[in-house]
């Protein structure tokens, strides 16, 4: 990528972007920016990489509840700062605000980069997990080093402006979270067949309480009594799938409900391209990712009204249904709506006019805009510092004083860690 040059040249941007691991839409953004001619190194700091250990872990513990997402918390090693600190690169884009956002803000006294932070949605509704004060005090801190947010939607950006006092200047809404690309090869699961006559639904995601699977269950068995059979694929797996095996056979849907396991993305693009519409039903998501995926691969969604999807990327009656996942009745009707060839065809129709902004080409423009912000915005101020002249106290480092001795200090002790392997 070649930027615009501002009072002289400037070499294209290299960018360093940390993830937990390599889930999507992860792989398919930094294939799509590579492809755009921009130099990116992956860092999964989850993952053990080229025989070293990881930086960190994911750990998810506590009561689950219905209406609640798990407590989780993410561990982090400050060696993840000497990553940063020796990183040659002019660019971090990072997903998290906890311990990430600190060592990448903290890593800017060592090394000049710039930080980009990607926002999914509003984290105060995720329950424990999202309004812990320690978390939100530690968001704010990270928050003040970042230099451009890219907010997914206007809840994000609220968030951003209200809970984590984000100056506005600094955030560029844009939507980040892509789903699959168009030349994804898509595979046929591995399922049993189903009867011609009968409607097709898809359904994918980690098979807990909160994602309401259960109720899904109940509302397939609801459709038979209503309407007639249908069938429901369901890609996702966990330690709760027998229960929910056992409550589909309760309500006489074995025969209609078949449990996949968790299947890679070209079998979830398959899937999805065979059905009449992709089911979210969701108690509580910022978005819903496999949402973005469904709408990527062409198929209608009848979806949850407890998801920031709702009046972002899925609008009512133009690219899906949205319904209340408790109301079984209403969940019914609402699929048996989407098999009907009439409102099928409208459907789909403006899933075409509406996913283009989802496909990884189109977030690759959102992300260059934000490291361009980035970027000029540090060329144009230090092209203000050359024409002015350091201000006072500035020159700290240019003579002897004790923040200069300090700083040395600081610096060097810092470079010799940095040149030890991390074993």
């Amino acid at each position: 990528m070649r930027l615009r040059q501002l009072g002289g040249r400037r070499r294209d941007a290299r960018v360093l972007w940390v993830s937990m691991d390599d889930t999507a839409p992860h792989p398919y953004l930094v294939s799509s920016l590579r492809q755009s001619a921009v130099a990116v190194r992956d860092l999964h700091w989850a993952i053990a990489e080229n025989g070293q250990r990881s930086f960190g872990r994911y750990v998810e513990f506590g009561n689950r509840t219905r209406h609640q997402h798990p407590m989780s918390i993410k561990l982090v090693s400050p060696e993840m700062l000497l990553e940063f600190a020796r990183a040659p690169e002019d660019v971090l884009i990072i997903y998290e605000l906890g311990l990430v956002g600190l060592y990448a803000g903290l890593s800017k006294l060592f090394h000049r980069h710039k930080v980009i932070s990607l926002v999914e949605g509003d984290y105060r509704h995720i329950g424990r997990a999202g309004t812990a004060p320690l978390k939100v005090k530690a968001r704010m801190l990270a928050a003040r080093s970042v230099d451009v947010f890219v907010a997914n939607n206007a809840p994000a950006r609220e968030y951003l402006i209200h809970t984590l006092r984000v100056p506005a200047h600094k955030i560029i809404l844009g939507w980040w979270l892509a789903g699959m690309p168009a030349d994804l090869p898509a595979l046929p699961p591995a399922a049993a067949s189903v009867p011609e006559e009968w409607p097709l639904f898809v359904s994918a995601g980690r098979l807990i309480p909160e994602k309401g699977v259960d109720l899904l269950i109940r509302a397939v068995a609801a459709y038979r009594q209503q309407f007639r059979p249908c069938a429901l694929w369901t890609l996702g797996d966990t330690p709760e799938r027998e229960s929910l095996v056992q409550l589909s056979r309760q309500l006489g849907g074995d025969d209609m409900v078949s449990f996949l396991g968790a299947g890679d993305h070209q079998v979830n693009k398959g899937a999805c391209q065979v059905c009449e519409a992709f089911v979210f039903p969701t108690l509580h998501d910022f978005v819903g990712r496999v949402v973005v995926e469904a709408l990527s691969a062409g198929a209608p969604v009848v979806v949850s009204s407890m998801t920031g999807a709702v009046g972002t990327i899925v609008r009512d009656g133009v690219n899906g249904l949205v319904v209340d996942p408790r109301d079984v009745a209403a969940r019914a009707e609402a699929m048996h709506r989407a098999a009907d060839p009439t409102t099928s065809r409208t459907l789909r129709d403006g899933v075409r006019r509406t996913s283009g902004a989802l496909r990884p080409e189109a977030v690759t423009k959102v992300l260059l805009n934000a490291v361009e912000r980035a970027r000029v915005r540090t060329h144009r101020r230090q092209i203000s510092l050359n024409q002015r002249g350091p201000k006072e106290g500035q020159l700290c480092m240019m003579r002897p004083c004790p923040q200069a001795k300090r700083a040395t200090f600081v610096s060097v002790r810092l470079s010799r860690c940095a040149a030890k392997p991390r074993s």
